[in-house]
């Protein structure tokens, strides 16, 4: 179970469930868009109300309402030109919120520049776009309100106040425009990271339901060749019968007989293959309790051949006790096939399986001789993503995040480690309450 190996998964199974994974960004419907704009535009109209009417402080009256009207513009556009339950992605969208703050930087600028309370605002866009849009349209974003952020730094019209105009000094005008700067960019990194983090999550949680879910389709394919088995072997052996039968009064005849013969051997054929997928599939569903062991050698099996040494051994402090019965779910093959073939896919020679168990606990430790896992990576696994920039292969990094989420489910513990005579270990623990109460009072 190597380093990179047992993080990366094995692409097939990744890859033909869900197709290659991207980081899909969300973007922005517009009539969230819309909605926000309004809200945006109500508060202006409001404030300029209030400053310049009921206050009556020396206001650019109509500049403020142009820039005003701009927006109330754009927005009436974009009704007419968008669906509203239509997203904007990418450049659509960016170009939007690039708008908001050209808009808010001209009222910014009518009314006092930074001295203006409401200059906090203009973070609100890039905030916007760092949680749905890609990180290049929100570094753009950025990099225009800082423009916008410098030019009101210096220059602006004075802000509406009663009596003198209010002028700051210069290093307070600059100290602002560093804490605006520098608040912008940490909120945008900090949103980024928050909203990247959920969306990778997301995806693979969507990987690990695809999986889960073709792992329960074969389950049902078991169910369903059961039941066509049961409903067949009545037509079947009626044809059968009625084939024996023509065998005894035509099997000699010198045109017929051995059509007749082909015909009652063919019968018995499809009665084996019947009678065959009818014990394959009764062994297999509904999800039947099987011993821990029996589990381990099920999914050890299709491993078998590959120069690699397999073997699942048990050990209790009780020799009397057989290992716990488990029911075999889908959630519990498909973890265990992807930390077993993680584990075979870098052993050097050997990967080994064994049972614990004591009053409390049940596990299964699945052991190999190959490199181990990465130091780097060891607190990690089980995150989804470590992908290939981390773990130097290529791969997806959702084998070990699959297998922890699906054993999670039947109440395992996964803990990852690294062997001291060299491999790398991962045990998968039960407590004993998990299984069922016959087991547990046995």
């Amino acid at each position: 179970m190597a380093y990179s190996g047992a993080v990366t998964h094995d692409r097939d199974q990744t890859e033909t469930a869900t197709g290659p994974l991207v980081l899909g960004l969300p973007g922005v419907r517009v009539r969230t868009l819309l909605t926000i704009r309004w809200i945006a535009i109500a508060g202006q109209f409001v404030t300029l109300v209030i400053v310049g009417l009921v206050l009556q402080y020396p206001l650019p009256l109509w500049p403020t309402l142009a820039a005003l009207a701009a927006s109330v513009a754009v927005n009436l556009g974009s009704s007419l030109l968008h669906p509203a339950k239509a997203y904007l992605t990418g450049r659509e969208a960016t170009v939007h919120l690039a708008f908001d703050v050209l808009q808010l930087s001209v009222l910014l600028y009518l009314t006092g520049g930074l001295t203006n309370p409401f200059a906090m605002l203009i973070l609100v866009p890039v905030t916007i776009s760092s949680t749905l849009l890609s990180l290049r349209n929100t570094v753009f974003l950025f990099l225009l309100a800082t423009v916008c952020l410098t030019v009101l730094a210096f220059t602006s019209l004075p802000l509406p106040w009663p009596g003198e105009p209010l002028t700051l000094p210069v290093p307070y005008r600059v100290g602002q425009w560093m804490a605006l700067v520098f608040g912008m960019g940490f909120l945008a990194a900090y949103a980024w990271q928050v909203s990247a983090e959920g969306r990778r999550r997301q995806l693979a949680l969507v990987a690990t339901q695809t999986a889960l879910a073709r792992e329960q389709k074969m389950s049902a394919l078991g169910s369903l060749a059961a039941a066509a088995a049961h409903e067949l072997g009545g037509p079947l052996g009626t044809i059968t019968l009625i084939a024996r039968e023509l065998d005894d009064q035509l099997g000699n005849d010198p045109d017929f007989g051995s059509d007749v013969r082909l015909l009652r051997d063919e019968a018995a054929r499809c009665r084996e293959i019947l009678v065959g997928i009818a014990r394959r599939a009764e062994a297999e569903q509904p999800f039947p309790e099987l011993p821990l062991d029996a589990v381990a050698q099920e999914v050890f099996q299709p491993f078998e051949g590959r120069g690699i040494t397999l073997s699942v051994t048990y050990a209790s402090r009780d020799p009397a006790r057989r290992p716990v019965s488990v029911a075999r779910s889908p959630e519990l093959i498909h973890g265990l096939n992807n930390l077993v073939s993680n584990a075979v896919r870098h052993a050097r020679s050997r990967v080994e399986a064994e049972i614990t168990d004591d009053r409390d606990v049940v596990c299964l430790t699945i052991r190999d001789d190959g490199d181990g896992f990465d130091p780097v990576l060891l607190p990690r696994l089980g995150e989804p993503y470590l992908g290939p920039s981390q773990s130097g292969s290529g791969g997806t990094g959702l084998g070990i995040f699959i297998a922890t989420t699906l054993l999670e489910r039947t109440g395992a513990t996964l803990t990852f480690s690294n062997r001291p005579e060299g491999g790398a270990r991962v045990d998968v623990c039960w407590p004993r309450h998990a299984f069922s109460a016959e087991e547990t009072q046995s």
